[in-house]
């Protein structure tokens, strides 16, 4: 049987999920990553250590900003990028996204038509 008219690549690969099953998904990874690190799970926080971690990467000090004056902040900065839970938890996010997409042949870099997409596209990632 040719991969493509595969019953279970279709369901698993091709077709769109719905909803609520998105959903349960995250609330079932969110039960697990709670229960088995104790703290929920966060992004913004994370985003926010990646930026203090590139701020010291080209010769910048964090360590008199009020967010990261923390013993807890200095010790996951000081612990680095990829012995982070949240980096780890992110990063899958990441890549399992650009994964399912390029598994449903959805991958496409689209030509900017105009200034005001990036602008859009600059305020929404704010």
């Amino acid at each position: 049987m040719e991969l493509k008219k595969n019953k279970f690549y279709l369901l698993w690969f091709k077709d769109a999920w719905p909803y609520i099953t998105g959903a349960i998904l995250l609330s079932v990874f969110q039960i697990v990553t709670f229960a088995t690190t104790g703290s929920p799970w966060g992004v913004s926080g994370v985003l926010a250590n990646w930026g203090a971690w590139l701020y010291e990467l080209v010769g910048g000090s964090v360590d008199k900003w009020y967010y990261f004056a923390s013993d807890g902040a200095q010790a996951t900065l000081n612990n680095g990028f990829l012995k982070d839970p949240g980096t780890m938890r992110n990063l899958g996010i990441i890549f399992g996204a650009l994964f399912a997409t390029l598994m449903a042949s959805q991958f496409k870099i689209k030509k900017i038509k105009s200034f005001r997409q990036i602008v859009a596209a600059v305020l929404g990632g704010l």
